[in-house]
């Protein structure tokens, strides 16, 4: 009886749909007529309801002749699919910059093939392309898109695997650039903040902040006094001012980690109070022209500042302090390596940050003073001996036994 249930099974019609759990997720197949066969175009979704409305479009589509089967679904298509499948997953910037990457690298010379016809060749071949005029970063980039386009073609039962795992970035030389930290001295940074004190009498303590806690601009330019409790000493940070084309977008700080609380010392706490009060004057002194945004750090007229308005001020004031390598972002870094090299633990500094993990507050954040050198340096007979107990400074920093 059961082979001659199976042997009565036919294909299923033309324009078919079902709707069926699939790893905790629900898919969607619909079935599609092509040139001496079948083939079914399926979507995996969220939830049931999700999975009943794209059901819905999918029918509808191949209704009016738009469902294309998978035989033909070029990669400009894939990837225009990817951008709308993980919008609301995206953070606008980074809907904004992979949308940049898709436009102007991806689609000019691979957009028009079919997705099954992609081969590791042609991925190759982008690369190396991509790498005589641009940085590997930004290659690097294009292959994070690529690659996660083809993940949704795996998903969606258009080809077998994703052949992007597969293909290797190109092994190119690094231009010989001149070293240059990217972290303030002390002596720099206090050099720094004396040429940002006139701007921070009307603007708040933003690059005393930002060189301590080490903010990013976003984050500086988003914080609201809300956020800021001044009598538990802590700062809150959960906001980001990200720029998308050109304009700003509030958004969440770019990791999950950098959704932080960070506390304060009694000296901030104070500097803090201090600026509070001197914010609620100027207020009343600029009249109905005051903007009360409840920002911390604020133009003239009480608005946040636009995050590349920080970036060039950082800059010009950074010049006229004798600093020509200063940015905005250095200030962060800035943080980071004086807080390591007083000795605060790196999974702190991390926390602080925001970091996701401490490797990157090590590796990409830390510089290294002279000073720290010159303060654990040994001869022979330290070296053999088993602790620190032994090493002594003398007036010049020289370390001996």
């Amino acid at each position: 009886m059961a082979e001659a249930a199976r042997s009565k099974r036919t294909k299923a019609p033309n324009g078919a749909g079902s709707l069926r759990p699939y790893q905790g997720q629900y898919r969607v197949k619909v079935t599609v007529a092509i040139t001496g066969g079948q083939q079914q175009v399926s979507r995996v979704v969220r939830t049931e309801a999700e999975g009943r409305l794209v059901l819905a479009q999918l029918l509808a589509d191949h209704s009016r002749g738009l469902l294309r089967s998978p035989d033909t679904l070029t990669v400009e298509a894939l990837l225009r699919e990817l951008v709308a499948t993980r919008r609301d997953e995206w953070k606008p910037k980074t809907v904004a910059n992979n949308e940049d990457l898709i436009r102007l690298h991806l689609i000019p010379h691979i957009g028009h093939l079919r997705v099954q016809k992609l081969k590791a060749q042609h991925v190759q071949q982008l690369y190396m392309l991509l790498a005589r005029t641009y940085s590997l970063s930004l290659v690097r980039q294009v292959r994070s898109v690529l690659r996660q386009a083809l993940q949704l073609a795996v998903v969606n039962d258009v080809v077998s695997r994703n052949i992007v795992k597969d293909v290797e970035l190109p092994r190119v030389r690094p231009v010989r650039r001149a070293r240059q930290n990217r972290a303030l001295s002390p002596e720099q940074l206090e050099a720094f903040l004396n040429a940002a004190a006139p701007f921070e009498e009307l603007a708040g303590p933003v690059f005393h902040i930002t060189g301590l806690l080490g903010l990013r601009r976003g984050e500086a330019a988003a914080l609201r006094w809300a956020h800021v409790d001044l009598q538990r000493g802590t700062v809150h940070v959960r906001d980001n001012l990200a720029v998308v084309r050109g304009r700003p977008t509030p958004g969440t700080p770019k990791t999950e980690a950098g959704d932080r609380t960070v506390p304060l010392a009694p000296e901030t706490v104070a500097l803090l109070v201090a600026w509070k009060f001197r914010q609620q004057e100027l207020g009343r002194m600029v009249g109905e022209k005051w903007v009360d945004s409840g920002h911390v750090f604020t133009t003239v007229k009480g608005t946040p500042f636009h995050p590349d308005r920080l970036s060039k001020l950082a800059r010009a004031l950074g010049v006229q302090a004798g600093l020509e390598h200063v940015t905005f972002h250095g200030l962060r870094h800035t943080s980071a390596s004086l807080h390591l090299a007083r000795g605060v633990p790196a999974e702190v500094v991390k926390t602080w940050l925001g970091h996701e993990n401490v490797s990157l507050t090590l590796n990409t954040y830390r510089t290294v003073y002279g000073h720290e050198h010159r303060l654990h340096v040994t001869g022979m007979s330290g070296l053999l001996q088993q602790g620190p107990d032994n090493l002594t400074l003398d007036g010049a920093l020289r370390v001996g036994a």
